[in-house]
């Protein structure tokens, strides 16, 4: 089973014209993902050099906070598992590469609180 984060990797860094040998995908996992490790759902969130790579090749989606976002641990580790799409945060935005998240998260007005929530009750009642 190939890794999805490394098929996106690759898949930007052929876009963008940048060696592909790999090496250089182990040092863009690195410097383009908060974590480059393997899992097998979610760890798609981008560092600031991979969302800026991401977008100047694949469209996104802004979703806006109500308020600014406080980050606690649990909190970014509960996207990072429910997210199955290459994502970046801000203080009042999340950005998402995939219409069906957008969507959902809009749903929930951008409260990725009581979107987390929301997201844990459906996969553990399943």
């Amino acid at each position: 089973m190939i890794n999805q984060k490394i098929e996106i990797t690759k898949y930007i860094a052929e876009k963008l014209e940048l060696a592909t040998d790999e090496k250089n995908i182990r040092k863009f996992l690195s410097l383009w993902w908060q974590n480059p490790r393997y899992k097998k759902k979610g760890g798609l969130r981008l560092t600031d050099e991979g969302f800026a790579r991401l977008t100047s090749q694949i469209t996104c989606h802004r979703v806006r906070f109500e308020n600014q976002l406080e980050y606690t641990g649990k909190l970014v580790l509960e996207m990072d598992n429910l997210i199955e799409c290459p994502w970046y945060i801000g203080k009042r935005d999340i950005f998402v590469f995939n219409d069906k998240m957008a969507v959902q998260l809009v749903l929930f007005s951008g409260d990725i609180s009581k979107f987390t929530r929301a997201k844990t009750k459906s996969a553990t009642s399943t």
